[in-house]
């Protein structure tokens, strides 16, 4: 008997099952609990303001400044503070109306995965909350269990992320055929070009324009 082929379904983190970024979230935590000070805070609060007004194509350098702190940390301090994040402060961001469109989708056994240029030890946290087996984020470069604080080869971003899953359809034997994506910045825009199901998911002004002339379907759960 020949065996059906899972849908595939993919998720971007900030602004889709997150709201907001998560990596903002992870800066306000952090000055909260006093681990980074005023001034690093600010300048790196300011980098969200500018790529949420669409000022930023590439956000590989700000992130490459931002996890220096990380370097000389090893897996199991980080594994701790992210922990604590999670917890107590990101979990309470996570859309209830995206956790029901999940549970849809897993009703219909399809391969979910979370697509996001996030570090990953934020990713993971999600996808365990959520209980999704798949995710690709941008990872940093651990040497004898220490963090470098470098970003291991290139950020998930832009067409780093089609690269990135159609290795993960190589892997995993799946194709696009049925296959969904949400996603909420412009730079995800080649993304839903090329599956099935496009999504545009709580949609900046920009990607908003492209979908309404494509005719994809738009959410938002802020309104």
């Amino acid at each position: 008997m020949k065996k059906i082929m899972k849908e595939l379904v993919i998720l971007d983190l900030d602004g889709v099952i997150i709201k907001g970024q998560s990596q903002k979230c992870l800066l306000n935590y952090l000055r909260r609990a006093k681990i980074i000070g005023l001034f690093f805070y600010i300048k790196i609060y300011l980098f969200f303001v500018f790529y949420k007004l669409g000022l930023v194509r590439n956000p590989k350098n700000v992130m490459e400044y931002s996890y220096a702190l990380l370097k000389g940390k090893n897996s199991d301090y980080i594994r701790k503070i992210m922990n604590g994040f999670f917890d107590s402060y990101l979990k309470h961001f996570v859309y209830p109306d995206m956790i029901d469109i999940i549970k849809k989708h897993k009703e219909g056994d399809k391969e979910l995965v979370i697509l996001s240029s996030s570090a990953d030890f934020i990713v993971k946290e999600v996808a365990s909350y959520l209980n999704i087996n798949s995710y690709i984020a941008t990872r940093f470069e651990i040497i004898d269990g220490m963090f470098t604080g470098n970003i291991d080869k290139d950020i998930v971003y832009g067409k780093n992320k089609i690269n990135a899953i159609e290795r993960f359809i190589s892997a995993k034997g799946l194709s696009l055929k049925n296959s969904w994506a949400y996603a909420d910045h412009i730079s995800d825009y080649n993304l839903l070009e090329i599956v099935d199901n496009p999504v545009a998911t709580n949609p900046d002004r920009f990607l908003l324009r492209k979908a309404l002339q494509k005719k994809w379907k738009v959410i938002d759960f802020n309104k």
